[in-house]
Order: C-alpha cells, then sequence, then structure tokens
C-alpha cells in the first residue's frame, strides 16, 4: 500500500501552508450570493489545496515495518554507519 504523505516539520510541509496561505489569502469570499457562487468558491478550495498537496507530498509505502522515526536523518546516519 501507499500513501501521500508531508512529513512534520519538514521544508516541504512549511512549503504547502506557506503556498496555501498565499493562495488562499487572495481567493475573495465576501460576497457569496448564492450556492452555485459557494459551490464554485469550494471547488476552487478543493482544486488549490489538492493541487498543492500533489506539488508538496510524496508517496510512501505502508509496511508492517513502517516506523515514525525512520526519517532522512536516520537513513543519512544508517547510511554513513
Amino acid at each position: 500500500m501507499k500513501k501521500q504523505s508531508i512529513s512534520k516539520d519538514s521544508e516541504e510541509k512549511k512549503e504547502f501552508v506557506k503556498n496555501l496561505d498565499n493562495k488562499l489569502s487572495v481567493m475573495d469570499t465576501t460576497n457569496i450570493p448564492n450556492a452555485e457562487t459557494l459551490e464554485c468558491i469550494t471547488q476552487a478550495l478543493v482544486s488549490i489545496i489538492k493541487d498543492l498537496w500533489n506539488k508538496h507530498s510524496k508517496s510512501v509505502n505502508i509496511t508492517r515495518q513502517s516506523k515514525e522515526w525512520w526519517n532522512k536523518e536516520y537513513s543519512r546516519n544508517l547510511a554513513v554507519y
């Protein structure tokens, strides 16, 4: 099995949040006169989040041996060892 993931406290997460904040700050939600307008804004939001998630996340294999503590630093240290 696989999942898309962004590592906690990573540069990717910081960039994802920064880009999301920038995109949301320019969305005009001050005038939503009807359900159709709300639907369009909602779909735009979904598209923004999906695009940014795909840009900043990576595909991770999920196995019985998957460990939260196994990160880039641990892999690097293991390779050095």
